[in-house]
């Protein structure tokens, strides 16, 4: 179960609604179960529910257990106080508003069959329109997409990092640094993680890179991560250091808010607090990490440049004042591909293009290949036809092939298309 399957169920109410009641024993009867918000807040808005023949219009938050309310630290966000239900799978703790009341809470593990969750989960006939003669194609078309996909997504990516290399007056060194504090941002938090390199020089970094605190104290800094009412020691001594900073170098106050900052639907390990820390660490242990990139053959040797814990306090820390229970770990192996993907990769190739150099494109693909596949609703879609995915070259392949050629139904330019149908 996660929140994505939950928020099916949801949706849809795919579950058992006779004799509704919450946790606390109210009747409770679901009118409409709202609207998904794919922005910052709860769930679902604009739900109607009766709880004890009391009318209720508000928003809907979903967790795997009801204990994920404290660990997305909703209890400390006041746009979670207009949530009327509390939806869980499990429901392992009672959960409060701010002024103390106890949150009505579905649990829904005892009402669900499987075979709803499985049929919910199936693509749509039309999801992908050759689906009926996919099968039937012969090996060679397929191969054929999917290399062509792989080299076209490839460059799309390979040409924002030269785009961000001109911008940069051409330094590889900053844009690959940039890039890289981009791709640890992992999607929502990417912009601001680019926004943030972008007004913290490398070579800053690299001046200080034997004071550990100085660093961490300019990037939580400037990222508006020290502004907030102080809640221990430690993010005190930052504050502190970065006050010092701030005169030394001359900065305005902080560079990004809080607000700027995505925790929402984030599992702890990839909050902006802890992906700073570990790409804080990263670049002050590896100076020349690009020559390094640019000269090492064997990407199990990149691997390990990245096998650096945080900070002490953020290998037992998600948020300032919050011990988590169990330390964390360093960076795993699919986080580390998904920085090869988004930046280790499209800068071989960015620099094989503007050197002329076929060797660094060579060696990008070969670790392309290397690399296991991503496991993804998209690329089940296409393993659900018969399609062998063997690495990341052909998961890749299936982002592009999927959203720029089946779901617009650009069919005409596609090979298997073309097989079809001319």
């Amino acid at each position: 179960m996660n929140e994505q399957i939950l928020s099916r169920i949801w949706s849809k109410q795919l579950f058992e609604r006779k004799n509704l009641r919450s946790q606390q024993g109210e009747y409770l009867q679901i009118i409409h179960p709202g609207f998904l918000n794919k922005h910052a807040g709860a769930d679902f808005q604009e739900a109607h529910i009766l709880l004890s023949d009391f009318a209720w219009i508000g928003s809907v938050e979903l967790h795997v257990r009801s204990s994920d309310w404290l660990l997305h630290a909703h209890h400390q966000d006041s746009s979670f106080e207009n949530v009327i239900l509390h939806v869980v799978w499990i429901a392992d703790l009672p959960i409060y508003y701010q002024d103390g009341r106890e949150i009505p809470t579905l649990e829904l593990c005892h009402r669900v069959q499987n075979t709803n969750i499985m049929a919910s989960l199936e693509p749509q006939a039309n999801s992908i329109a050759c689906q009926p003669f996919f099968q039937e194609i012969p090996h060679e078309i397929k191969t054929r997409m999917l290399t062509l996909c792989t080299e076209q997504r490839m460059q799309i990516k390979y040409e924002a990092i030269i785009d961000l290399w001109n911008k940069n007056n051409q330094d590889w060194d900053e844009t690959f640094y940039q890039s890289l504090g981009k791709s640890f941002g992992f999607g929502l938090n990417a912009e601001p993680m680019l926004r943030l390199t972008q007004a913290i020089p490398l070579k800053l970094i690299l001046r200080n890179r034997d004071r550990q605190l100085g660093i961490e104290a300019a990037m939580m800094g400037l990222a508006g991560m020290l502004e907030e009412p102080i809640k221990d020691e430690y993010q005190w001594e930052l504050r502190r250091e970065f006050i010092h900073l701030k005169k030394k170098h001359q900065w305005e106050n902080a560079f990004l808010q809080m607000s700027d900052w995505k925790f929402l639907r984030l599992r702890p390990a990839n909050f902006p607090t802890i992906r700073m820390a570990q790409f804080s660490e990263v670049i002050r242990n590896n100076c020349s990490l690009l020559s390094i990139l640019l000269e090492i053959q064997e990407l199990k040797v990149i691997q390990t440049l990245f096998e650096i814990s945080p900070s002490t306090y953020w290998q037992t820390h998600y948020h300032f004042g919050k011990k988590s229970k169990k330390p964390h770990k360093q960076l795993g192996r699919s986080t580390f591909y998904s920085l090869c993907i988004n930046t280790l990769i499209p800068i071989l190739l960015a620099y094989a293009h503007c050197k002329k150099e076929s060797k660094y494109t060579d060696k990008a693909y070969r670790w392309l290949f290397e690399m296991e596949a991503e496991n993804n609703v998209i690329s089940r879609i296409y393993t659900q036809l018969g399609l062998e995915i063997k690495n990341a070259h052909d998961s890749q392949a299936c982002l592009h092939w999927h959203k720029n050629y089946c779901q617009i139904k650009k069919c005409l330019s596609c090979s298997i298309g073309q097989h079809i149908l001319l």
